[in-house]
């Protein structure tokens, strides 16, 4: 289902009762605990009209994909394979064809604009839990550009009635763009023959870097 700027779009919350114990890859952590990323894609990919075997992607059927078709791996010295796999996911039809690390410089936000007003493309930000202090690394979707702001899908929030900002939620007031809400950009192509950008993948793989628990929290 192509999905209208500012319309109806995919909730999938990494604490919902369905999934949240469900083992995150191959390892010792929850959907619930660290799965945000993978439930960010996985909304994207509902709403961009991508199956798994015939049948809807949602955070467990996608998980397990994941972990069958080496869409995650292991950080160095690690025997759990649960950090994703950004561009893991060619054998479903979608290519990453965009990656930003925005850590050390100004993200270039102006770029999510044409990406959010495509039927194609799913936009995944990295954030941060609690904007301010040290980094705590938080993803979420964003479905829909403003000129001030994004709607995203936070997959932190549970209930099929959530609606959020990237600047109310994770900005500062002080903040006067989103420049300094948004510390990576993942833009994803679902079928088409767009390329990847030569500078814009290093090789090899591009594999998320560590995981983080919300500090709510609780095991």
């Amino acid at each position: 289902m192509a999905v209208e700027a500012d319309g109806d779009y995919t909730r999938y919350s990494q604490l919902d009762d369905a999934w949240q114990r469900i083992m995150l890859g191959q390892s010792s952590t929850t959907i619930g605990k660290n799965g945000c990323l993978m439930c960010s894609v996985a909304s994207g990919l509902a709403d961009r009209g991508v199956t798994i075997d015939g049948l809807p992607p949602d955070p467990p059927r996608l998980n397990r994909w994941l972990t069958r078709n080496d869409g995650y791996t292991a950080a160095r010295g690690s025997s759990e394979r649960n950090l994703f796999v950004f561009d893991g996911l060619k054998a479903l039809g979608v290519r990453l064809v965009e990656y930003i690390d925005a850590r050390s410089s100004r993200a270039p936000f102006e770029k999510l604009e044409k990406p959010l007003r495509s039927e194609d493309k799913i936009v995944v930000l990295h954030v941060d839990f609690t904007p301010g202090g040290s980094n705590q690394q938080h993803w979420v979707r964003a479905v829909a550009w403003h000129a001030a702001d994004v709607k995203i899908m936070d997959p932190w929030i549970v209930g099929s009635t959530q609606e959020a900002y990237l600047m109310t939620r994770y900005a500062l007031p002080s903040w006067d763009d989103m420049a300094r809400a948004i510390f990576r950009i993942a833009i994803y192509e679902v079928g088409g023959t767009t390329q990847y950008p030569a500078s814009a993948l290093p090789k090899p793989s591009i594999v998320q870097d560590e995981l983080y628990a919300h500090p709510d929290w609780k095991d």
